[in-house]
């Protein structure tokens, strides 16, 4: 039997192994690895090790769930996402659906409801906190209307073109760029390109201003 394999993202100690004793009650589960917050999430799942649920708290150090939610549907769609908190919070709740989550239970629930949860949004449920269904459904008839993740224009870059920008921004010309990062000066140029075709500017000057207009933003 194939197992059903599942990811704790927890920073608290405790309630990461009361998680994982409810898991235990299912011979279906495995917990592939627990970690402390987004960040270590995201190394994690560089590494390969990808579960087919996350079971992800809110508040943590770093980078919190519901952005670390947003960065693994991003780069790994087929993960589902079920959030874990202490409370409800209805702002929290539609954050969370609005970022990818399939699932939002309390911390509190019984083993029977997030095994059952589990299942259900590997079946394409949506799992969630009674106490806030009728939130989840008038947000589904189009009655609630929760803005889209706004997406800071220099997040389209690569990490190179990152780095390219910063020495950019101290005035660093394209030869003392290709000798502090040790490629060719043709390479940076070919970077430089790049840059100009994903932020939509067409010269130095407009780049230097989306620079320092962003950094006042």
């Amino acid at each position: 039997m194939q197992k059903i394999t599942v990811g704790i993202v927890e920073d608290n100690v405790q309630l990461g192994q009361d998680i994982r004793d409810k898991l235990a009650l299912s011979e279906e589960m495995e917990v592939l690895f627990e970690v402390q917050n987004g960040k270590i999430l995201l190394q994690r799942l560089s590494m390969g090790t990808i579960p087919k649920v996350l079971l992800m708290d809110i508040n943590m150090p770093e980078v919190d769930g519901i952005e670390a939610t947003w960065r693994v549907k991003e780069l790994y769609p087929v993960i589902k996402i079920i959030i874990l908190t202490v409370m409800d919070d209805e702002k929290k709740l539609f954050e969370a659906l609005q970022a990818g989550a399939t699932g939002y239970l309390l911390k509190d629930a019984k083993p029977h409801q997030l095994l059952n949860a589990v299942d259900e949004v590997l079946e394409g449920g949506l799992p969630l906190s009674p106490s806030l269904a009728y939130q989840v459904l008038a947000y589904l008839k189009g009655e609630k209307h929760v803005p889209k993740r706004p997406i800071a224009a220099f997040e389209v870059l690569s990490k190179r073109e990152k780095e390219v920008m910063e020495f950019l921004k101290r005035g660093l010309p394209i030869k003392q760029i290709s000798e502090e990062l040790f490629i060719a000066n043709k390479t940076v140029r070919k970077h430089l390109e790049n840059i100009y075709e994903k932020l939509h500017i067409h010269s130095y000057k407009e780049l230097i201003a989306k620079i320092n207009g962003d950094e006042r933003n």
